[in-house]
């Protein structure tokens, strides 16, 4: 399973100064793993980890660092470059933009960049890469439509072809691709772009065939990331989308890790998930989180404090229960990898079916 960054909701309103009091030791050492100014966007199971610094509006530089340093991923003639994706080779899939703004992609492997072909010519983003080298994408297919296309998700092949994953049936559909695992199945969220139908819900693709996940009623629900076992990590809105609950799905059936009765306030999201059916995540209760089968903990309780770090977000996690997150200290934000100090046991999720 690849553990990428996903940007889940507009802003979410962290409190990590509300955090319980630390326990007995730290479970966790921060280690800086991206220039000062940056934050994390993908990790692989080595724990090689790329990140991403703002230069300006929408427009961004690129790192990798594989454990010997920072390595700048510098495209000549590129005005903005977001790395997206790692897998457990080492290759780097991203977005870049040319000087005459056009919008290209790339995979980055053993010090030389590749060029990916677009879908049919079409504006394409790429989304998340897999061990065998599949690569997820999402681009607008052309129409004689006056009113244009829905944008839609793709599985690119290693030889360059591309199908399309489809999309739920419901009308003027739409679909965003957000992970992709090692066994190519995909989770996103898919559903019909404008009101009054309620917009998305969460999906997986597996072989062909997209199927809705799980919900709780007639609520919009987002699938963020999926595991090699075929979980999926993401959040389930309210019918009023003023509140969103972290929600794990397995076997297609949802699981609300977020458990704060309704008379909270709650917004909390799943970011990421392991295969052990850990995830990680940002609240409003506790700023960034781990659930780990019991409950959320706040991952501001699991460092030591007295270092001066707090952790602002967090983004991603891989099986040896490395946490990619946006960190602080001095006033200065970093793209950091919390590294498990003691082992911690680690308990086997259920393998998801093939359809």
């Amino acid at each position: 399973m690849l553990v990428r960054n996903r940007i889940s909701l507009v802003v979410l309103s962290l409190a990590a100064g509300l955090a319980s009091a630390s326990p007995g030791y730290a479970e966790y050492r921060v280690t800086i793993v991206g220039p000062a100014n940056s934050r994390p966007t993908a990790i692989n199971a080595a724990g090689a980890v790329t990140s991403i610094i703002s230069t300006g509006t929408l427009t961004y530089r690129s790192f990798v660092n594989y454990g010997r340093g920072v390595v700048n991923l510098n495209l000549p003639g590129s005005t903005s470059n977001i790395a997206v994706g790692i897998n457990d080779k080492g290759d780097v899939l991203g977005n870049w933009t040319t000087s005459t703004d056009q919008a290209r992609g790339y995979v980055y492997s053993r010090g030389s960049f590749r060029q990916l072909n677009a879908v049919r010519g079409q504006p394409t983003r790429y989304v998340d890469i897999n061990n065998a080298g599949y690569i997820l994408a999402t681009s607008t297919p052309p129409t004689t439509d006056p009113a244009g296309a829905n944008p839609r998700g793709y599985l690119r092949a290693p030889n360059g072809s591309y199908r399309d994953i489809g999309t739920l049936p419901y009308p003027n559909p739409t679909t965003q691709p957000e992970a992709l695992n090692n066994r190519n199945q995909v989770t996103g969220e898919s559903g019909s772009l404008f009101a009054p139908e309620i917009p998305f819900y969460a999906f997986v693709w597996n072989n062909g065939v997209i199927r809705q996940l799980g919900s709780f009623g007639n609520t919009p629900n987002y699938g963020l990331d999926i595991n090699d076992r075929g979980q999926v990590a993401g959040y389930t809105s309210t019918e009023t989308f003023r509140e969103a609950l972290a929600t794990v799905w397995t076997h297609g059936r949802p699981q609300l890790i977020d458990t704060r009765p309704a008379g909270d306030y709650r917004f909390s999201t799943a970011q990421a998930i392991n295969n052990h059916g850990h995830v990680v995540g940002n609240s409003n209760h506790l700023g960034p989180f781990i659930y780990r089968g019991k409950r959320m903990e706040s991952l501001n309780t699991l460092i030591d404090r007295r270092s001066g770090w707090t952790v602002d977000f967090s983004r991603g996690i891989n099986d040896a229960g490395q946490i990619i997150a946006d960190a602080s200290r001095g006033g200065v934000g970093y793209a950091v990898r919390l590294d498990l100090i003691r082992p911690h046991a680690l308990g086997a999720a259920p393998v998801e079916a093939d359809d």
